[in-house]
């Protein structure tokens, strides 16, 4: 989980990167042919906490926090299904803080999403690391689904039901704990949302941290 252009100075102390999720790959047959899909291991629910749900409502225009409902985190698991509406571009921002997010986003006309780390945190340490990266994403039916697993320093999003997926390293403070619905241009729709707080992989009896 790290780039070559600058995997010698991520602000990181003793270690540097760390592994992405383990993963199931398969084929499945799609309208576009048969395509190899990502699937995050079973075995990563073993380390859920206590579920978060949000009823379905209405994105409007602008950014809505879910901090009240108690989504927020800086390790956690999240699955939400969307829908376009009118918005040109929609999604969830995580990791925020006062100057700090890291934007989950769909652009449905252009059929793709992306994760935007430009204000993801400490972004300094070298010119290419802040920037939006993209990834194809098919709009079935006006509806797109997201898993999401937000880590201390790791935003990992498998799109379509594991048709895409990206996976970014990120350095925000650990104040930065908040999630959001946000649209631009319109307003889409939150069909479901289901999160939970992740335990650390690393203890014999997981403690949640959140």
């Amino acid at each position: 989980m790290s780039n070559w252009q600058y995997a010698k100075q991520i602000p990181t102390a003793p270690w540097r990167s760390a592994q992405s999720l383990p993963r199931t790959l398969a084929l499945t047959s799609t309208s576009d042919g048969i395509r190899l899909v990502q699937q995050p291991v079973v075995e990563l629910q073993s380390l859920r906490g206590a579920p978060r749900r949000v009823a379905a409502r209405t994105i409007p225009q602008g950014v809505t926090s879910l901090d009240s409902l108690g989504i927020a985190g800086t390790s956690m698991e999240i699955v939400a299904e969307l829908e376009a509406g009118s918005a040109s571009e929609f999604g969830l921002k995580v990791r925020t803080g006062p100057t700090e997010e890291t934007v989950i986003g769909v652009e449905p006309k252009a059929r793709r999403f992306f994760i935007d780390r430009t204000r993801s945190g400490d972004t300094s340490f070298h010119r290419d690391f802040s920037g939006r990266h993209y990834a194809p994403l098919p709009i079935e039916n006006g509806r797109v689904r997201l898993h999401i697993f937000v880590d201390w320093s790791s935003v990992e999003v498998f799109a379509g039901d594991g048709r895409s997926v990206i996976t970014e390293q990120v350095f925000p403070a650990p104040e930065s704990r908040g999630v959001a619905l946000y649209a631009t241009g319109g307003a889409a729709r939150l069909v479901s949302l289901e999160a939970w707080p992740l335990a650390s992989a690393w203890t014999a009896s997981p403690r949640h941290r959140d």
